[in-house]
């Protein structure tokens, strides 16, 4: 069971309304909210795949696609550098 991190030019931030995803290195900042930062919350504490789907399907037990929504969002993070 291995830990998701966010890399070295991300840092993840809980704000009033959600939270954010700030790139130290361009200064891009990227907005997530409901399920997403759930998630992002999830990574920030060092949970791994498996831990977060244990999680959403506690707090989603209606939804279906649970797993391959969750493998694709991580996927969409490691694609833009945002975790490894």
């Amino acid at each position: 069971m291995c830990s998701l991190r966010y890399t070295k030019q991300y840092v993840f931030r809980t704000e009033p309304a959600g939270g954010i995803l700030f790139n130290i290195d361009t200064g891009d900042i990227s907005i997530v909210e409901g399920v997403a930062f759930g998630i992002c919350t999830l990574i920030d504490r060092g949970s791994s795949e498996s831990q977060i789907l244990g999680k959403l399907r506690e707090e989603y037990p209606e939804q279906a696609d649970l797993e391959s929504d969750l493998h694709n969002f991580i996927c969409e993070l490691k694609e833009k550098g945002i975790i490894e």
